[in-house]
């Protein structure tokens, strides 16, 4: 059966010119399987958003090849204007339109330009069935109902509403906005949900997740306060509220064995029905071995079916809450346990990485980011007029360690909105973290590509380049060695700062000294949050109004020596987990030589080859054990982006 995405590449694909134009204002490009379908198809496909850099990747690599027939090029465009595009390539290419009208004529084009992408399969199927106007109206009504599977009337309960929000927030099923809006507007008027935060508990997971967290404590306590003797499935108080429903039982279970909701810690010794104790901590050892194989059996049944890169994004979650899990518990019998998952997972990632990742480098940087260049612009995509913005990389900081610096910060009352993104590749500070301030591609800043030097310059030049003067933006870095001074950083230097970009580089040097491995990196890490750095840090921000960011510019990993590689000035860098090379011949031969990955072309400058370390080995003496970044671990990839948000009662 024809699918949405077939209509795209067919459109695409059968044409003669060798350079394609295409204007996409709806989006329809930013799908993984199209863009792997089109290079399939043997096309190279440019996200167009900066059209300096683009003419000089064309002059320097492209331009040659296309005239000479040897390769197709399509270049694609969010705006709707082909004019955007240089008039030399619109004198040499062909010229294509993308339009929602054009997949789906039936329903209203603004009412569907707002879903996303991944919800155009059920659309699609939906769309030959629908009988109704191209009306907003009755577009929306329609696809609440048969693609999101929400019938509204029927929400007329807590129990109804908590199996709703339970499925939205856990399931990590991103409602576009206009579906938020209708519901919210839907389930207000009922007066069965009058004093409950409607707005609040559909459009935020951080605070639906504080929110049911407190019912939680609030149920458990009045429980607790009933008289000695009661069988508590019988009582009237468990009998009439939500949780002693089964469905939104099972879905509690997982939210506390994934850490999205805390347990109860309490002496009592009760008798609690089964399902009870998932949330309830009396023995730490059965609640600690029931949460590790429930996280270890989530993770082996998502890794058969991963295929997008929002899929490793979860599972990496995953990882990191099982992994910060069974380091907190000092037991060597779960260590060996998590070694084994992580090499799986990891063996099937690493392939993943070699067919995959190259489509994320076409993928715009809205509605979401997807990789670390992309932030900036999402920042400026979605900064108002005269909000402040401050972004804090923390230089090196894996999804391992964020999960515990979040479970620091939650019990200092702060609140996260989080997301994941992809790191450049090879994960090296001078290049990932460049990106992240520069906003572009590695091979954008290929002078540069071996130092930081530059990222203040990079910083600046982007927001000035977005519409905001450099005496409004604000960059620092080297921060959180020395105890906390509000006096000294650079955001509260200057009453007209409107954006802040900072690197707390002190992670990275744990990294770099972790001597015994991750279990000593996450010891230096617990007890520098102990100095309250970040919580200070934060609380000032808050204070002086800025939204908030926290990222990571490339994550750790740990690994074992398999000897070290004497080349001397053949290898441009050497790091521990990648060597780069600027010579094609040498890089050739040390891949035939010392074995490893070799990684090339993907948004790096022409001449910059490198060569990565499988997972759990390093490029250092023969079984030394070390905690280092550079290749395509999980851990080194996929990093945290995190909105901070006010806590419950802010």
């Amino acid at each position: 059966m024809k699918t949405w995405r077939d209509e795209i590449i067919q459109k695409l694909v059968n044409q003669s010119y060798s350079l394609l134009l295409v204007n996409d204002p709806d989006f329809l490009l930013n799908d993984e399987k199209i863009l792997q379908r089109l290079r399939e198809n043997e096309y190279e496909v440019i996200h167009f958003n900066d059209s300096i850099f683009i003419r000089h990747l064309y002059e320097s690599q492209f331009r040659e090849k296309v005239e000479q027939d040897q390769l197709k090029l399509l270049f694609f465009s969010n705006k709707e204007n082909h004019v955007y595009f240089p008039y030399d390539f619109l004198q040499n290419g062909y010229h294509i339109d993308l339009k929602i009208s054009e997949l789906f004529p039936k329903f209203s084009p603004g009412i569907v330009k707002q879903l996303d992408k991944e919800d155009f399969d059920v659309l699609h199927t939906v769309h030959k069935q629908y009988q109704g106007s191209s009306s907003d109206k009755e577009t929306l009504e329609y696809i609440v109902k048969h693609v999101y599977k929400i019938v509204h009337e029927l929400i007329d309960s807590e129990v109804e509403l908590y199996k709703l929000l339970l499925s939205i927030h856990y399931e990590k099923k991103q409602l576009p906005l206009i579906v938020q809006q209708f519901l919210i507007e839907r389930l207000s008027g009922k007066n069965v949900f009058e004093g409950i935060p409607i707005k609040r508990l559909l459009t935020s997971s951080s605070y639906f997740f504080q929110y049911i967290e407190k019912q939680w404590v609030t149920f458990v306590h009045q429980l607790l306060d009933l008289q000695e003797g009661s069988v508590l499935e019988e009582t009237p108080l468990y009998l009439a509220h939500p949780f002693s429903n089964p469905d939104v039982r099972r879905l509690m279970n997982d939210l506390f064995a994934e850490g999205y909701i805390r347990k109860i810690k309490t002496n009592v010794s009760y008798s609690f029905p089964t399902w009870m104790k998932y949330g309830v901590e009396v023995d730490e050892d059965g609640s600690l071995q029931e949460k590790i194989r429930h996280l270890h059996e989530k993770i082996m049944e998502q890794i058969t079916s991963a295929s997008r890169y929002k899929d490793w994004i979860n599972i990496m979650e995953l990882m990191a809450e099982y992994k910060c899990t069974v380091l907190d518990t000092n037991k060597q019998e779960y260590e060996s346990e998590v070694n084994v998952l992580f090499c799986k997972v990891n063996e099937m990632f690493e392939k993943w990485m070699m067919e995959g990742y190259r489509s994320l480098t076409s993928l715009p940087p809205v509605p979401k980011p997807k990789m670390v260049h992309h932030i900036v612009h999402f920042l400026a995509s979605k900064r108002g007029q005269n909000e402040k913005i401050a972004l804090l990389v923390l230089d090196g900081m894996s999804y391992v360690q964020w999960k515990k610096i979040k479970y620091y910060l939650t019990n200092k009352g702060f609140s996260f909105e989080e997301n994941g993104v992809f790191s450049w590749v090879p994960t090296l500070t001078s290049v990932s973290r460049q990106a992240i301030f520069a906003g572009n591609f590695p091979s954008a800043f290929s002078q540069s590509i071996g130092t930081t030097a530059k990222e203040e310059n990079y910083w600046k030049t982007f927001w000035e380049n977005s519409g905001l003067l450099k005496q409004y933006v604000s960059y620092q870095k080297g921060l959180g060695k020395e105890a906390y001074k509000k006096e000294g950083i650079a955001a509260f230097k200057r009453p007209n700062v409107k954006v802040y970009g900072a690197v707390i580089d002190i992670i990275d040097q744990f990294i770099h000294g972790a001597v015994q491995g991750e279990k000593s990196l996450m010891s230096e890490l617990q007890l520098w949050l102990k100095t309250d750095y970040l919580a200070q840090l934060l609380t000032d921000l808050h204070r002086e109004k800025f939204t908030i960011y926290i990222t990571s510019d490339h994550g750790n990993t740990e690994s074992v020596g398999i000897g070290r590689i004497s080349e001397g000035v053949l290898v441009e860098q050497k790091g521990e987990r990648v060597r780069v090379y600027t010579d094609t011949i040498l890089f050739k031969d040390a891949a035939e030589k010392i074995g490893g990955i070799p990684w090339t072309g993907v948004g790096l400058p022409k001449d910059y080859h490198a060569l990565l370390a499988h997972y759990g080995q390093a490029f250092v003496n023969k079984n030394e054990r070390i905690v280092s970044h550079g290749s395509i671990s999980m851990e080194e990839v996929i990093v945290p982006l995190v909105k901070v948000i006010p806590s419950l009662g802010g």
